[in-house]
């Protein structure tokens, strides 16, 4: 190819690029930083970096804060023995840049940006700077307002209101749509019945200014997956004796504005029944799974893909025979239709609910019904947590 004809190509394949950059729209809610925080509202460079490297370093003068994200899985991101199995010790590094994420403020906020992964500080996990700190202008974020003593503090902190926001939170909880799951609920919407990340996973505490005297913030513990009483506040189960050997069972997502459970792969939530016989013997068989499942999982096939759908099932019950059930798939009273990244997710949606009519073989005498929770799919029931238990002696 002559020089002519190269620098000619070279200037096509640019113009094509600009024109890519610039009049494709980028996806609705993929944010740029410039979008959320302008650059006449981002704090000034300092002239000097923070010396400041690790998040030990914090403690000094935000020793309760320090604490809490101490004890939190947000530290254990990185060095989590259940992650690093999962993650086959990160050779799927795709895991990487949320569980060692570089600063969300330098790689951009909202959903459908994807963080970078950082080289160093991996028993760190998720830190103080992956949230806090602007390489950009040399300082540490804060949703302010800001104590007295915030002028001579060595980490040089700085107000920005999108910290205390979602648009945080999106570019790592959002790979697996939590955010965009989110949005679609009816705690997104403004009002009295708002809710967002921070209301459920970083509730308002009071704490001590590091130049004293009180201050109400934000608890860095980030209660979820791992808090029994968190995951317990999530779902609902009901049950009620519809005639004779006949029960209706209700799950419902009803603390949540996201999937029940959320996130994939190594999340499920299944309903056990449990039947009780007169002679004392108990068969337990798995009536339902709630699991979005990963990506070698996906020849999973969702009985109930729309609300309304409904689906019979038969479930053995030892030498009982078969116990008859109906499910159906309840649509949610706000934004009952919604989009569906997964189509093969059994994942219960904000608002949404799961019926199943059970009908008993003869010879059943009593029932039990269970909904656990298990951080991965091949827990054990002594290893995984009771959200609830109906116990019906008699029937």
């Amino acid at each position: 190819m002559s020089i002519g004809k190269l620098i000619a190509l070279v200037v096509l394949l640019g113009g094509v690029l600009f024109l890519v950059l610039h009049l494709v729209d980028k996806p609705e809610g993929v944010l740029e930083i410039s979008d959320v925080w302008p650059e006449n509202d981002r704090p000034r460079e300092r002239r000097d970096p923070i010396p400041f490297t690790r998040s030990q370093q914090c403690r000094e003068c935000h020793p309760d804060v320090w604490r809490e994200w101490y004890g939190s899985h947000h530290r254990l991101a990185y060095v989590n023995p259940e992650v690093q199995r999962l993650s086959k010790g990160f050779q799927d590094r795709d895991c990487l840049p949320c569980h060692l994420p570089r600063p969300i403020p330098e790689t951009g906020f909202g959903y459908g940006i994807r963080p970078l992964e950082r080289g160093a500080a991996r028993e760190d996990g998720v830190d103080c700077f992956t949230c806090h700190h602007f390489p950009k202008s040399k300082v540490m974020l804060a949703a302010g307002p800001l104590g007295p003593g915030a002028a001579n503090a060595p980490c040089q902190p700085a107000v920005a209101k999108i910290v205390q926001t979602p648009n945080l939170c999106a570019p790592c909880h959002d790979q697996h749509k939590v955010h965009q799951e989110w949005l679609e609920s009816r705690f997104a919407v403004a009002g009295d019945g708002f809710k967002d990340c921070n209301s459920c996973h970083m509730p308002e505490v009071e704490r001590k200014r590091a130049a004293g005297g009180p201050r109400t913030g934000r608890h860095h513990g980030f209660p979820a997956a791992h808090d029994p009483a968190m995951l317990r506040s999530a779902g609902s189960m009901t049950v009620t004796v519809a005639g004779q050997r006949r029960l209706l069972v209700v799950v419902a997502n009803d603390g949540t504005g996201h999937n029940f459970p959320a996130d994939e792969r190594h999340r499920a939530v299944d309903l056990h029944l449990i039947v009780h016989t007169a002679d004392g013997r108990r068969h337990d068989v798995r009536v339902a799974r709630f699991r979005n499942p990963y990506r070698p999982d996906f020849e999973y096939v969702n009985p109930l893909p729309k609300p309304g759908d409904t689906y019979p099932a038969d479930l053995t019950i030892g030498e009982l025979g078969y116990a008859k059930v109906i499910a159906t798939r309840i649509a949610a009273s706000f934004h009952p239709v919604r989009k569906v990244p997964y189509p093969q997710s059994t994942q219960i949606p904000a608002g949404e609910k799961r019926s199943y009519q059970i009908t008993l073989p003869e010879g059943s005498v009593g029932a039990t019904l269970r909904l656990w929770y298990r951080s991965n799919p091949f827990m054990a029931d002594k290893d995984a947590v009771l959200l609830h238990e109906k116990v019906l002696e008699k029937l």
